[in-house]
């Protein structure tokens, strides 16, 4: 491994947290990145970290170094995109990652679609909730339900979110028909619960107001297809984006809990990538066929 591989692997250490996350995210063995931040301390004659068991932090030059280090990444990731967009025609792979229910629903479509029509294309799609670091894991583009938080990242929105209350048919026959939110109070909710809890009340509009209602939460879940299936079976109301629950209500499996609420609405859904110059032509194919592809979607309550 040269100098310039060494430093993007430090750049990918300090960014990722550990010497063994940066070791999973390349598929590497952790004394591999170990040794190499070490032959990159000796080369340079610096060191880089302080190191515990429980910790890594950077010393005053480790920060100086961290910094160039980004920088020559970046570099070499413009480069790379520069000569992926200056091939003629679609290959090689395309790594996405995308928020697990929108991803099964409305990402795994648009992949169809780009790899009948470019033989040449393979994708790599991770399906996960968290907050993933698209430059540090290598990822060419990410669909997120996120507000853009990292100015470094070019976002692009693909669709608003709105949230309606749902339940089945038999839910509602056994516990009765809310007519308003006071009403609410006497029923069970299923809720999603991600990595800062769960979702235990929520906040719907009342002309100029906006009001906080709580939830009697039976049912937590982190996945997006939980909180349907739960809905589905009429084990409680659930709380979902219009994009999850509405086919299920077009085919009457589910009926809209007091569709004249207005609830506050979840994050917009974007699409992001690292930068706006030299992107490559795969990666501006995913983002056409995926604004194209929710533009021709009902994800807006009718």
């Amino acid at each position: 491994m040269d100098k310039a591989s060494r430093l993007v692997l430090f750049a990918d250490v300090i960014d990722s947290g550990s010497f063994s996350t940066a070791a999973k995210h390349r598929n590497v063995n952790r004394s591999l990145v170990s040794k190499q931040i070490a032959n990159l301390e000796e080369e340079l004659g610096v060191r880089l970290l302080h190191r515990t068991t429980r910790s890594l932090s950077l010393t005053d030059a480790g920060h100086a170094i961290f910094e160039h280090a980004r920088s020559i990444r970046h570099q070499l990731l413009e480069t790379d995109a520069l000569v992926d967009s200056i091939r003629e025609g679609v290959s090689g792979e395309l790594r996405i990652s995308s928020t697990t229910h929108f991803g099964r629903l409305h990402v795994m479509p648009v992949i169809k679609s780009l790899v009948d029509e470019y033989s040449g294309l393979n994708i790599d799609l991770r399906l996960e909730d968290r907050y993933v670091d698209i430059v540090g894991e290598r990822f060419d583009v990410a669909v997120r339900v996120t507000e853009p938080v990292d100015s470094s990242l070019v976002a692009r929105k693909l669709t608003d979110n709105p949230l309606i209350m749902v339940a089945s048919p038999e839910y509602l026959q056994q516990y009765g028909f809310p007519q308003s939110i006071d009403d609410l109070a006497s029923h069970r909710f299923v809720v999603y619960a991600g990595v800062n809890g769960a979702i235990s009340s929520w906040a719907y509009h009342k002309g100029s107001e906006i009001i906080n209602f709580d939830m009697n939460v039976k049912i937590k879940a982190n996945d997006g297809y939980a909180l349907l299936k739960s809905a589905l079976d009429g084990s409680a109301i659930s709380l979902l984006p219009w994009y999850v629950s509405s086919n299920e209500l077009e085919d009457g499996r589910l009926v809209q809990v007091l569709p004249e609420i207005k609830l506050e609405t979840f994050s917009p859904i974007y699409v992001m990538y690292p930068s706006r110059q030299h992107v490559p032509k795969k990666t501006r194919l995913f983002i056409d066929y995926m604004v194209n592809y929710t533009r021709q979607q009902n994800f807006y309550i009718p």
